[in-house]
C-alpha cells in the first residue's frame, strides 16, 4: 500500500504524463475533442488557442515534478540530481546569484524549485522561462532563464528520476 506522500507524488506525475500524451497525440485536433461539450464554452475555445502544451501546464508540470517530490525523491538520488543541476548550469542563460551558498557551485535545482513553489516564474513566449528566487531575510537573490528549446529535456530528466522512484515503489509492493 502506498503512503499518502507516495500516492500524491504518483498521481501528480500521472497527471503530468497525461498532458504530455494529450499533446503527443494531438488531442486538440481530435474528433473526440471537437465533439466534447464543456460547461464553459470559453474554456474549449481558449484550449484551441493555447493548446495543451501551454504556460499553465508547464508551471503545473514543474510544480508536480519539483515541489511535491523534493523530500521524497531528490535526497534519494543525489547523482541524478547532480546531473540535472549540471544540465541546468550548462543551458541556463542570464544567471545572476547573490546567494553565498552558490559561491562554489550554483544550486539551480533548489532555486528553480523555490521559484516555482512561490510562483516567481515568467515566460518569454517562444523564447524562455525565467526563474527568480529570493530570501527576503538575507536579501539574497537568484535569477536565470531556461531557453524553451531545453525545457522538454529538463522535464525528461525530471521524469527519469520520477520513473526510477515509481519503479522502485512498484517492485516493493
Amino acid at each position: 500500500m502506498l503512503s499518502q506522500e507516495d500516492n500524491l507524488l504518483f498521481q501528480s506525475y500521472i497527471s503530468v504524463a497525461l498532458f504530455a500524451e494529450l499533446r503527443r497525440n494531438n488531442f486538440i485536433d481530435s474528433d473526440f475533442f471537437k465533439g466534447m461539450s464543456f460547461g464553459a464554452q470559453a474554456i474549449k475555445t481558449e484550449l484551441k488557442n493555447i493548446g495543451v502544451d501551454n504556460q499553465g501546464s508547464a508551471l503545473m508540470s514543474l510544480y508536480a515534478m519539483l515541489v511535491i517530490p523534493r523530500e521524497l525523491i531528490f535526497k534519494k538520488y543525489p547523482n541524478k540530481v547532480a546531473e540535472i543541476n549540471d544540465f541546468l548550469e550548462q543551458n541556463s542563460k542570464n544567471v545572476h546569484t547573490t546567494y553565498r551558498s552558490d559561491q562554489q557551485k550554483v544550486d539551480f535545482l533548489r532555486h528553480i524549485r523555490n521559484s516555482v513553489s512561490h510562483t516567481r516564474v515568467t515566460f518569454e513566449p517562444s523564447k524562455s522561462i525565467g526563474f527568480s528566487d529570493q530570501n527576503t531575510r538575507t536579501r539574497e537573490q537568484f535569477t536565470s532563464e531556461l531557453p524553451l528549446e531545453y525545457f522538454g529535456e529538463f522535464i525528461e530528466k525530471l521524469q527519469e528520476v520520477h520513473l526510477t522512484y515509481i519503479k522502485e515503489l512498484q517492485s516493493s509492493q
